[in-house]
């Protein structure tokens, strides 16, 4: 009988020893050497199990701001992020602003018009990785008429409309060669000329190119409206993007579209980058890429694009790189790229889960401004 029993408890813990094993961490780092035509490089892994409810994905901004910089560390550390990568390409020269569209959580943050190869996050936490099919500029309701502009809480060029929210900062930083149109409560509230004060309560239309004349036409005070996003396709759920380029790996196979994306000719050259993706068993890939020790050089985007794929990637695209490359674990610290950035891709941890598998994710439980 004894026998018995032990017997039957040794099986007992036996079943268990499978499932146990076989729970997946949440957060995995590691770091591998590589090697390109007899270089060495070095590669950071942050591997993010998407299949773990605690696990919430979204963007930091610089200080909680659409136009500035800061270190990964920095907005990693304030919002409490188990990892982080740097995000988009910048503008950095006289005004810091995203090149390419950026949203969190449904709030436009940034646009330049340029469409290249974004990732976007759904509220059901699907992630798509392509050109986002997204127009942004204002929403009359009184004649349900959309007005695309030319970029949001961007440097306003000539003969462009710009939109400037709060998020930008307290003044829209134009010249007086222009018109704008101050916004409050969703109402064309007044005018005004260069450097307008943006509302907290509101946005800024600046314009050039149109005379007071043209503007009080095209925006009689008393008006309504507010800023808003056309999506279309598989856009049509995304809250969340942050844009990078080119597209490395399509359906599992190589996809560099470099050329396509028309990408400087800087960004030809081997470099220190930066990269994310997605696999077929939902790990979430976040990956930086050095030249080992002292030597110069880098990566190409074709190598790249074949590391990532080697890791399992069926989805992957390249971010900002250069002095911008930047990869942050919590318990690590890791921090590479002594450029300050103007967003990144954060990952948080809640304590338990918030969510059950097919409902709408929770918003991120941070704030990195005002708070």
């Amino acid at each position: 009988m004894y026998k018995l029993f032990i017997f039957l408890l040794a099986g007992i813990f036996a079943s268990f020893a499978p499932l146990q094993a076989a729970t997946p961490e949440p957060l995995q780092y590691r770091s591998f050497k590589d090697h390109e035509r007899g270089q060495s490089l070095r590669v950071h892994l942050v591997e993010i199990n998407l299949q773990d409810p605690r696990m919430i994905v979204g963007v930091a901004l610089a200080h909680g701001k659409a136009s500035g910089e800061e270190r990964i560390r920095g907005m990693a550390e304030r919002t409490n992020a188990v990892a982080a990568i740097n995000g988009s390409f910048f503008h950095g020269n006289r005004i810091t602003s995203s090149v390419g569209l950026v949203m969190r959580e449904g709030e436009i943050i940034a646009d330049s018009r340029h469409r290249r190869t974004s990732l976007g996050i759904t509220s059901d936490r699907r992630f798509v990785i392509g050109i986002p099919q997204i127009k942004t500029g204002l929403h009359f309701p009184e004649k349900d008429r959309f007005q695309q502009v030319s970029g949001i809480n961007q440097p306003r060029k000539p003969k462009q409309t710009i939109v400037y929210t709060p998020r930008f900062g307290k003044h829209t930083q134009t010249n007086q060669y222009g018109q704008e149109v101050i916004v409050e409560k969703n109402r064309i509230a007044r005018y005004g000329r260069g450097n307008s004060f943006i509302p907290r309560n509101g946005f800024v239309i600046s314009t050039h190119g149109k005379s007071k004349t043209e503007i009080q036409k095209l925006y009689p005070v008393g008006t309504r409206l507010s800023i808003h996003a056309e999506k279309s396709g598989e856009w049509n759920k995304v809250r969340t993007i942050i844009t990078g380029a080119p597209h490395l790996v399509h359906e599992g196979r190589i996809h560099n579209t470099y050329f396509q994306e028309k990408l400087q000719a800087s960004l030809k050259a081997p470099n220190s980058r930066s990269a994310v993706g997605y696999t077929h068993n939902q790990k979430l890939l976040l990956l930086n890429v050095f030249p080992e020790g002292k030597s110069k050089g880098g990566v190409t985007y074709t190598r790249l694009a074949q590391i990532m794929k080697r890791l399992g990637a069926v989805e992957a695209l390249g971010l900002d790189g250069g002095g911008s490359t930047s990869l942050y674990v919590s318990d690590k610290g890791i921090k590479h790229g002594p450029r300050p950035v103007t967003n990144a891709l954060i990952v948080t941890m809640t304590p338990r889960p918030l969510w059950i598998p097919g409902q709408k994710q929770p918003q991120s439980r941070f704030c990195d401004q005002n708070c």
